[in-house]
């Protein structure tokens, strides 16, 4: 059990367990004492005293009331916040390297990249389009776009959003790690442990189905055939951006590749950091591509996993994208807000 507002950790023993279950969200001592056999009424007394000082128990009169955040979020998050805090990268400290010397004489190093070798594919388009659009104004005409023309997407808008998005452009040695890939997107010491998986629905040239997206060939490999838009509806609450696009992207993170080499609690962060990354590759290259993105986390984790065919304990959904022709282009100003005319303006 983790005791509150500190680092450190008690063992639980089955009586102390009956103990704090009894006392249930409060109770008086003597009275929680009674529910015990006569015989063990001091240890109760006296294991209620020890709870009490190591801040397990708190006397109700003199409570600290949970700052608002934490009221709101809850006492798992509060612990998860404490715990990755704070901690230590051994940048230059000899422990580094003896660190790395042990993570490495481990083996076992996880695959760079994750393939289904037996499942049909479409090999994208080697050769990319050109994105020409001005940088400014993919920034400024940078938008979420909920609403679709419902055009088809070209395979080559398809193959090229995916190149940028999620495959490596280059490589570089990575020292005991082995080799590292340079996306475009940044990621935790190069481990990129996002996956892309693609829903397509209207893309010329490529059967609707469920796809895993091969980084390592450029290639959608079939994995389910029959994944129809009113499917992946069930999984993302029926938020109609979601699935009225040309194509729908659930990324997952493949925790290991980033387990394997930071061990300790902060590097949960940094697949969230890496999925936003991910998430604003994807935006402004479809913006670049003349493609609507929008994105969203509002999905059912484990619904989704399972219609992903993923391994929960290894790989988890992390975040939902998609794309399509936008219903119309993103304008340089703002026009979803009701401005008062000038006249009313002060």
């Amino acid at each position: 059990m983790g005791i509150p507002g500190h680092r450190r950790w008690i063992e639980v023993t089955p009586d102390l367990l009956d103990l704090l279950s009894k006392a249930g969200e409060g109770a008086d001592t003597d009275e929680l004492a009674e529910q015990f056999p006569a015989e063990e009424r001091d240890r109760v007394r006296s294991a209620v005293g020890t709870l009490t000082e190591l801040g397990v128990l708190v006397p109700q009169e003199g409570a600290p009331p949970l700052p608002p955040l934490w009221e709101r979020w809850g006492a798992v998050a509060e612990r998860f916040h404490d715990e990755a805090r704070n901690a230590n990268y051994l940048v230059h400290s000899p422990a580094r390297v003896e660190l790395v010397e042990d993570i490495v004489a481990e083996g076992d190093s996880p695959d760079i990249f994750k393939e289904y070798p037996d499942k049909p594919v479409v090999m994208l388009p080697r050769r990319p389009l050109r994105l020409d659009e001005r940088v400014e104004e993919v920034f400024a005409t940078r938008r979420t776009h909920r609403r679709f023309t419902g055009a088809p997407v070209s395979l080559d808008q398809l193959g090229t959003l995916l190149f940028h998005s999620f495959a490596p452009h280059r490589f570089i040695h990575g020292g005991p790690f082995g080799a590292q890939q340079c996306r475009v997107s940044s990621s935790a010491g190069g481990r990129h442990e996002v996956e892309a998986y693609v829903v397509v629905y209207d893309v010329e040239g490529v059967q609707p189905g469920l796809y895993h997206y091969s980084a390592a060939r450029h290639a959608l490999e079939l994995l389910d055939p029959d994944a129809p838009r009113e499917r992946v509806a069930e999984l993302t609450y029926h938020q109609e951006p979601s699935y009225e696009g040309a194509f729908t992207v659930f990324t997952t993170a493949v925790a290991n590749r980033l387990a394997w080499k930071y061990r300790h609690p902060r590097a949960y962060r940094l697949w969230m950091y890496d999925a936003g990354h991910y998430g604003q590759t994807f935006a402004l290259a479809a913006t670049a591509l003349g493609l609507g993105p929008f994105q969203t986390v509002a999905f059912a984790d484990s619904e989704v996993e399972r219609f992903l065919g993923v391994d929960p304990d290894e790989e988890f959904a992390v975040y939902l994208l998609s794309a399509g022709v936008p219903e119309r282009p993103g304008p340089l100003v703002p026009t979803d807000f009701a401005f008062p005319p000038p006249s009313e303006v002060r």
